[in-house]
């Protein structure tokens, strides 16, 4: 399913230029360009090595699942899925196939590319909708003490988990919406371990330089390097200035005096540096919120604006039509943008030539990455400009080298376990 190497999408880059009231444009001007007869390609993924950032963006066709490897080895769930559609299997499979949950396959995953790990240093979760956490209304499987469990709280079950941040701690359940059944399992899975062996929670907070840190470097020999600065989470999103942030959820609440908003705009998000390399996910971050005075707020572009200029960015809502607009990458500017798909929909047009792909809001090329393309939009988009900037669909890692001066993308087979390389960019 994951298919060999097209011979379209091998042109592309991204210049970063311009500035938000966060972040200068610190990205280098690079291009990120095929390497037809790399090492790595027709051979499985080798381990990670100390000194290199990993991200890896997983595909299992129910939901948005990522681990990232940090430089000393800290290891990072964020996000597993479990969301089933019977209507749409037709077109989105889950792979390697349906035998297993959401949850199972991202294990196997972890296992495979970093062979030996027992401890998740953080497990992060964005929102709680079930492509997201997971959710025990269909499939799920038994707990050693008896809990249902699937997505986020099943890849749980494998390993030690150190600390836990979600999007609303601790005030769940604050604006109501459809988030019941992935958020009782979660809190539930948080509070048996621990019990079980003293798991840690505590608010995530927005603006924060310190939160998130290297878990396993006591030498600080990445300490000048390396970072990771929060951006928002509950619709609380940072200012830009020192580690101070503004509720523009709480603002649009007082404004409009509705109580319920959809948890996509909730959505937690962070940005990592490393280097030259920088990188942003910000799980479903869309529509719009209030400002300080009760005015309607753009945040998915505030958002950006705070992100500022970034190597690689996963895109918002799967790159549905409520994201990714151009508010939104034009502060970014990415290089290089990777879809976690799911649903037909997640690759379109409207976000593709307005978006990522246009050359007006930023100069130079890029690369998108989807985890699968869906046999509708070829159909629909292969006369589109953009589609050259499309790479084919399978897992996608992000490998930065020592130090973030150089990275690469692999595009993994994602129909079986073989972990193999079906194709490689280069940043030059």
């Amino acid at each position: 399913m994951g298919g060999v190497i097209s011979r379209r999408h091998f042109l592309t880059a991204a210049a970063a230029a311009g500035c938000s009231a966060g972040y200068t444009a610190t990205t280098p001007g690079e291009r990120l360009v095929p390497v037809p007869n790399a090492p790595e390609n027709g051979s499985p993924l080798r381990v990670w090595r100390p000194g290199e950032l990993e991200l890896h963006f997983i595909y299992t066709g129910c939901g948005e699942s990522m681990f990232y490897r940090f430089p000393d080895g800290t290891a990072m769930v964020n996000d597993t899925g479990d969301y089933f559609r019977p209507h749409e299997l037709q077109f989105i499979p889950r792979l390697p196939s349906a035998a297993r949950l959401g949850g199972e396959w991202v294990t196997r995953y972890i296992q495979r590319v970093a062979p030996g790990l027992d401890t998740l240093d953080y497990m992060m979760l964005s929102h709680w909708h079930n492509d997201h956490s997971g959710a025990p209304l269909l499939r799920t499987v038994a707990a050693r003490d008896g809990r249902r469990v699937c997505g986020l709280a099943l890849v749980g079950e494998n390993f030690k988990v150190k600390r836990f941040y979600d999007h609303q701690f601790p005030n769940h359940g604050q604006y109501g919406t459809d988030d019941t059944p992935g958020r009782e399992m979660m809190e539930a899975f948080v509070a048996a371990k621990k019990r079980e062996y003293g798991l840690e929670q505590e608010a995530f907070r927005p603006g924060a330089r310190d939160q998130i840190r290297l878990q396993h470097d006591a030498e600080g020999r990445y300490a000048k390097t390396f970072s990771v600065r929060n951006i928002c989470a509950n619709g609380v999103c940072w200012t830009g200035k020192g580690e101070e942030a503004f509720d523009y959820a709480g603002a649009y609440v007082k404004a409009t005096g509705k109580q319920k908003i959809t948890q996509n705009a909730l959505s937690m998000g962070f940005r990592i540096d490393y280097g030259p390399f920088s990188f942003f996910t910000g799980g479903d971050v869309s529509v719009d919120l209030a400002g300080p005075e009760g005015k309607p707020v753009d945040y998915e572009g505030l958002v950006g604006k705070m992100v500022g200029p970034v190597t690689v960015c996963k895109a918002n809502h799967h790159s549905t039509k409520d994201a990714m607009r151009a508010s939104f990458c034009r502060e970014v500017k990415a290089a290089a943008y990777v879809i976690n798909v799911w649903c037909p929909r997640h690759i379109c047009d409207c976000n593709m030539s307005d978006g990522m792909a246009s050359r007006a809001l930023y100069p130079g090329g890029r690369m998108v990455f989807p985890t699968f393309i869906p046999e509708e939009p070829p159909r629909i988009y292969a006369g589109k400009d953009w589609w050259r900037d499309v790479a084919p669909g399978g897992h996608v890692v992000v490998r930065v080298a020592p130090g973030g001066t150089s990275w690469k993308v692999h595009v993994l087979e994602s129909a079986d376990e073989s972990m193999k390389v079906l194709g490689t960019w280069a940043s030059v």
